[in-house]
């Protein structure tokens, strides 16, 4: 259908920016991607998402910033140059219009509010952090289709992201008894906006299956890595509190160091025909194998 040429296009685009936001994009590239003229391309792309190409990569720039801010000891003016900003006067304008704040605050006011939730939460539940159990998984390559969610992660869009993925699945047959079905949290909500955080419903597909996914449906491969696997049981809108434990458990006890790689949920069982205290989620934390 014609519709679905638009689609694939706009999703060939969508994977171009993410993927090469860190260097320069020509707009004969865009063209190339999409076989739309850059200036067309960019209509569409506005009428969707609300904003331009340009402006779209301005913030995964500064959201990749504000991450290396929060996560590395860079110097400033290293990361700047290596999002490609003309100079540091530059970089500093553009993330205080985003952020609210310069870049060095921002890395300040990280450590603060770090330094300050840990001494207000150590206190009163330094004693459950004993109670967190898990166990190292080795996750083999595993090959998904998804679709994306674009917003925050306790949205409802969310639950329409997935009735939408499993029609889909359920109409090319895809669905068999082992099929596990997961989500893929793509980007960190304390820095990405939430109109532009990622969450990927998924299914897993064998690996030799031949399937050429249509539309906004995607596939690829997860690479194999160590996780530490910390399974949930209950409602599964607070999994927050769990992250929660999750990360005071990795400042204190230091057993662990958590890998700069999208966070997996693995759906044991279905919200349709099960109890919400019975509900089981395993939590996927990518960490470093050296570390474990």
């Amino acid at each position: 259908m014609k519709n679905d040429l638009h689609i694939e296009r706009l999703r060939s685009l969508l994977n171009l920016l993410e993927n090469n936001f860190t260097k320069p994009l020509s707009s004969s590239e865009v063209a190339a991607a999409t076989f739309y003229s850059y200036r067309n391309i960019n209509r569409i792309f506005r009428a969707v998402f609300h904003k331009s190409i340009g402006r779209y990569i301005k913030e995964l720039l500064l959201q990749e910033a504000a991450r290396q801010l929060a996560y590395s000891d860079k110097a400033i003016t290293d990361i700047a140059f290596e999002l490609n900003y003309s100079d540091l006067q530059a970089f500093n304008k553009a993330f205080r219009r985003e952020f609210a704040c310069s870049p060095s605050q921002f890395r300040q006011q990280d450590e603060k509010n770090m330094k300050a939730w840990i001494n207000a939460k150590l206190p009163e539940e330094i004693k459950e952090l004993d109670r967190l159990t898990y166990s190292i998984e080795s996750l083999p390559p595993t090959r998904i289709l998804y679709l994306t969610h674009y917003g925050n992660y306790n949205s409802q869009g969310i639950n329409d992201c997935w009735e939408a993925l499993l029609e889909y699945a359920h109409q090319q047959k895809l669905l068999k008894d082992e099929t596990r079905y997961l989500g893929e949290l793509m980007d960190d909500d304390e820095i990405v906006k939430d109109e532009n955080c990622r969450y990927n419903a998924a299914i897993t597909l064998p690996q030799e299956a031949v399937f050429e996914p249509t539309g906004f449906f995607n596939t690829k491969t997860i690479a194999s890595g160590q996780y530490v696997c910390i399974t949930h049981q209950g409602d599964r809108n607070k999994l927050d509190t769990v992250y929660e434990q999750i990360f005071l458990h990795w400042i204190v006890k230091n057993e662990f160091e958590i890998a700069d790689k999208p966070f997996l949920e693995f759906y044991l069982n279905d919200e349709a025909d099960t109890s919400t205290n019975d509900l089981l989620t395993e939590i996927y934390v990518p960490v470093a194998s050296s570390k474990l």
